[in-house]
């Protein structure tokens, strides 16, 4: 029969392995659910990035007509006072169009900067999910070389009991 020192170290020896081959499969656990989380959130930003693009076609069209209204309200109301379409009202007409143009390439550029920004956010996500999961199979992985450092130890303190 073992000397019940000697059992007792080798309990505790291979209770203190397992408990670390338990915490490094957890942290590889947690990784793998942090990478799940980075990803879904980049799914989101990537979602969100298109959303962007469609708000910005929407918002131009929504310009275009309320624009168009109003082009042709001052049309008509410069008709209906006498007035020709040549000379100053002419330029006037042509100027708002003009600046008609420029509102609706600011409001395509904006829609086009929100969406690289979502992307970007959507880059940065999926790198710190990658990230995650490294440390995870990191802590796994150092987990198991401290078991099996434990067994040693622990095997190296039975014999010498």
């Amino acid at each position: 029969m073992a000397d019940p020192v000697t059992l007792l170290v080798a309990g505790s020896t291979v209770l203190g392995a397992a408990g670390q081959i338990s915490a490094g499969k957890a942290a590889e656990q947690e990784g793998r659910a942090n990478q799940q989380i980075a990803e879904r959130n980049a799914i989101k930003a990537e979602q969100d990035a298109q959303a962007a693009i469609e708000l910005g076609k929407r918002n131009v069209a929504i310009f275009e007509r309320d624009f168009n209204a109003y082009q042709n309200k001052t049309t008509s109301a410069y008709l209906k006072s006498g007035v020709r379409l040549d000379g100053t009202p002419l330029v006037v007409l042509e100027n708002m169009y003009a600046e008609a143009e420029l509102e609706k390439e600011i409001i395509k550029y904006n829609a086009k900067v929100d969406s690289a920004d979502k992307i970007e956010t959507a880059v940065i996500e999926r790198m710190q999910g990658a990230a995650a999961l490294a440390r995870g199979k990191n802590a796994k992985r150092a987990s198991y070389f401290n078991a099996g450092s434990t067994l040693l130890g622990g095997a190296a303190k039975a014999a010498s009991v």
